[in-house]
């Protein structure tokens, strides 16, 4: 099990290493090759960590729409599903600035138009937040992690940030809650070992935010997540279509 799992970063770091310069160079020329670059990069690393994504929709998705997707986070392996999940939008993630810092793909995080924050710097984070307006007017989706961090993997969600709820009031852009369930059996939030398997995504129906304030609205997603995360899925489902990515 254990050179397995070397195996499997080995694999994971190849890809990377391959795939990281040329994420780069397409996004010297548009986002939207390099977004196509990093799907291809997402599913090389299932494919050599064994892991399947099952994905199941709640509501019909408009493929021509934007929205904000926000998730439960309980492993590094929650970016790849989701990406997975959502073969047919154009994700832009807000990350935080300390994963810039990751060798090699931290330099692909940073030259392929994704939405970097400054979490101690609070002012410069909104101001980034809000330039992320003009992204989703050009046809972009944004998926955030509200609780900011990997949480305990048990079903609890910890406290939201702010932010992209304050992204989605500004832009008037819905926001999507998706639930992510499995993905700490694959990789557990403190080990390094990746065990192959099946990743749950649950992809939620659209939610208004017009007339709602900050705080309600943080209720209401907080409140449809949790009903998500721990339990079966909910009554209807929608296929998911591989379409292709714009």
């Amino acid at each position: 099990m254990v050179v397995l799992s070397v195996l499997k970063l080995l694999g994971i770091a190849l890809n990377t290493a391959v795939m990281a310069p040329a994420c780069v160079v397409a996004g010297m020329i548009d986002g939207r090759w390099a977004y196509r670059v990093a799907r291809a990069w997402v599913r090389i690393n299932l494919l050599v960590s064994g892991v399947r994504i099952r994905s199941e929709r709640q509501g019909a998705l408009d493929p021509n729409a934007t929205f904000v997707f926000m998730a439960n986070h309980q492993s590094h392996f929650d970016v790849l599903a989701v990406v997975a999940a959502l073969p047919e939008f154009q994700l832009r993630w807000v990350a935080k600035k300390e994963l810039t810092t990751v060798p090699v793909f931290g330099w692909a995080l940073r030259h392929s138009d994704h939405i970097i924050i400054d979490r101690s710097d609070h002012a410069q984070a909104m101001t980034t937040l809000r330039a992320a307006v003009e992204k989703m007017r050009r046809g972009l989706c944004v998926i955030i992690f509200p609780e900011g961090t990997r949480g305990p993997g048990d079903g609890t969600l910890l406290p939201f940030k702010k932010g992209g709820f304050v992204l989605a009031m500004e832009s008037g852009v819905p926001i999507v809650p998706v639930a992510v369930r499995g993905g700490r059996n694959v990789l557990g939030r403190h080990g390094w070992q990746i065990h192959g398997g099946d990743i749950d995504v649950l992809v939620g129906a659209p939610m208004p935010v017009g007339g709602l304030e900050r705080d309600e609205l943080i209720r209401q997603v907080r409140e449809r997540l949790e009903d998500m995360v721990p339990g079966a899925p909910a009554a209807t489902a929608v296929p998911v279509r591989l379409a292709e990515v714009r």
